[in-house]
């Protein structure tokens, strides 16, 4: 995957500080900047395809006050924020979904997804140093040989966004309104938001758990499947 030159800078609102990464992976960027750098440091990264397909990365990171079992549901909030980001700036009638916990379908392909790190060392009943949450969306798949190849995912390019970087700087405001809701109105007032976009008839707990039919199945266990992902990105 080779790094493009940045397209342009983002507008983002206080507290967020971006920086772009030429090369190397957003998520692990950020997670090395977190301790020193701390709350809405953002780094991002659009880049296209050569062998693989381009991609649109960016992560951000989190200082939570609550304690880690609390603030892990920060995902689901987050995947809020990113679909209302994507839905923001795709043509419209495209159907945003989520496949639980943090896969994105756009327009009923796979356009990637969400990922959680935690600082090292964090327990469930103290507040983490920091978090990150880090995205990965499929920018342009131009590898593919025919245009039909691989119906199962999707691309921003293919899906007609004329400036991927404006899905990052939507993202980020979208990410300070849910967070303010969560802090201030309670997390039921965002869970309604997620399950709305789940593709399976589900219900998300007080803790975050998706409950369906008669399983339940934390947030944990769901991120560590991550079936929207491969080793090296999004499925295709």
């Amino acid at each position: 995957m080779d790094a493009l030159a940045q397209p342009r800078q983002l507008v983002l609102p206080p507290p967020y500080t971006a920086h772009w990464l030429p090369d190397g992976s957003p998520f692990e960027d950020a997670q090395r900047r977190a301790a020193e750098e701390g709350a809405g440091t953002l780094v991002w990264q659009q880049t296209a395809g050569g062998n693989g397909p381009g991609r649109l990365d960016f992560a951000v990171v989190l200082e939570p006050d609550m304690p880690l079992e609390d603030a892990r549901k920060a995902v689901l909030v987050g995947m809020v924020a990113l679909g209302d980001a994507v839905a923001a700036h795709a043509p419209p009638e495209r159907d945003v979904r989520f496949i639980w916990p943090t896969g994105v379908i756009l327009d009923a392909g796979l356009l990637g997804g969400m990922r959680l790190a935690v600082a090292p060392g964090a327990e469930e009943g103290t507040p983490p140093d920091w978090m990150v949450l880090g995205v990965e969306l499929i920018a342009d798949r131009d590898h593919l040989d025919q245009a039909g190849e691989n119906p199962g995912s999707v691309s921003l390019k293919e899906e007609e966004f004329t400036d991927p970087p404006a899905v990052v700087e939507s993202f980020a405001a979208h990410l300070m309104l849910n967070f303010d809701r969560w802090i201030h109105a309670g997390f039921d007032t965002i869970a309604p938001h997620y399950v709305g976009r789940l593709t399976e008839k589900a219900a998300i707990s007080d803790a975050g758990e998706r409950v369906l039919d008669a399983t339940v199945e934390s947030i944990e266990n769901g991120l560590a499947k991550a079936d929207w992902r491969g080793a090296d990105g999004p499925k295709l």
